[in-house]
């Protein structure tokens, strides 16, 4: 029977040179070998010898990866397949393999950007604003006191996020390198999710990497709400409409500038809103008219009676024409004006009814 010595005792080298003299010596005995039992014995003699060589060795991986390499020319002057020498060979170092290479994993210069990703970060913070329509955006904080942020898609394409990296960290020369592809090829290698860096779930490699990423950010995300301006202007109309002074009679409401209010079976339907409230509040906060109708819309606060998305409606009454917002006041951001009357009939009246809250009484 085949024994791994009769291969140890090829070499007097060690490490990856050694592993190369043991392929050169598996060919010789496989070319030699009469019938495939016998072929066999000597794949997984020379698989174990090569197996010794990498525990005993500084660099396993770089034992293995010797090998590996040096397969298909071993392949091709014996007429064997090529997968029954690596699989033969994977098999024996798979132990020696997951206790050593995986704690060694990294490259000789430098650091791989999946070993910054995946030993140095300590949090992603996920700022969602709660303004509708807006891209949230991540802060990457991470254990050497950098801190880098994107938008949603910055950090799938890993070399745009590699440069915002290595521009941010002091401490490591980072490089555009995962250092998980140094223990073997991710296609061909079975044990390849199981030695990379981090758990199983992320075999770290260039093919790999948006779902490394996506798997990532999702363990380590922290939501952090922030309140958006598009948000601030709404509560402020909100506000406004809770405070006012409104009129069920259209053309007092457009002869007064007022908020006018429907009803539908004895039910408060809708609250119209004169669109000199809606760019008085706009434009104190900053945003425009459309950037605030495109989050009414969105939350589904505006009239369904109009039609698609159409918000703002003008009447007319004498010679005088108001525009008016027509909201939903079944709606639960819609609130119900502060006192509702049918007309108003002084010019105080008429004050209260745009500055409701600021009249002493």
């Amino acid at each position: 029977m085949t024994d791994p010595s009769e291969y140890l005792n090829a070499t007097d080298e060690t490490g990856a040179v050694a592993a190369a003299d043991l392929m050169d010596r598996l060919t010789e005995r496989l070319k030699a070998a009469d019938g495939s039992a016998t072929k066999l014995k000597e794949r997984r003699a020379a698989a174990e010898a090569i197996a010794e060589i990498a525990a005993d060795g500084d660099r396993p991986a770089a034992v293995v990866n010797e090998a590996i390499n040096n397969a298909g020319m071993v392949a091709q002057r014996s007429n064997t397949k090529k997968d029954q020498i690596t699989d033969a060979i994977r098999s024996a170092t798979e132990s020696v393999r997951l206790e050593q290479s995986k704690a060694q994993i990294g490259l000789e210069r430098g650091y791989g950007l999946d070993e910054y990703l995946e030993r140095n970060l300590v949090e992603v913070k996920k700022w969602q604003s709660t303004d509708h329509h807006t891209d949230p955006r991540f802060e990457w904080q991470f254990d050497d006191g950098a801190v880098v942020e994107t938008s949603s898609g910055t950090a799938y394409s890993w070399y745009e996020f590699w440069v915002k990296l290595a521009d941010a960290t002091d401490k490591y020369q980072l490089l555009p390198e995962f250092a998980s592809e140094e223990i073997g090829d991710p296609d061909e290698d079975p044990q390849y999710a199981e030695l990379s860096l981090g758990p199983e779930s992320r075999p770290w490699s260039e093919s790999e990497y948006i779902q490394c990423i996506t798997d990532l950010k999702r363990e380590r995300v922290k939501h952090v709400e922030t309140v958006g301006p598009r948000t601030e202007v709404w509560e402020a109309v909100r506000n406004h409409i809770a405070l006012s002074r409104a009129v069920t009679d259209l053309e007092h409401a457009i002869e007064h500038k007022a908020i006018h209010v429907t009803y539908d079976d004895g039910e408060l339907s809708e609250v119209w809103v004169p669109t000199k409230v809606i760019n008085s509040e706009s434009e104190e906060h900053g945003i425009t008219t459309d950037g605030l109708h495109s989050e009414v819309v969105s939350r589904g606060a505006d009239s369904d009676e109009l039609g698609g998305e159409r918000i703002a409606e003008a009447k007319r009454a004498g010679t005088t024409t108001l525009r008016f917002w027509r909201l939903d006041a079944t709606h639960d951001e819609v609130p119900e004006p502060k006192e509702i009357v049918e007309k108003l009939t002084t010019s105080t009246d008429s004050l209260d009814s745009i500055e409701w809250g600021d009249v002493d009484e």
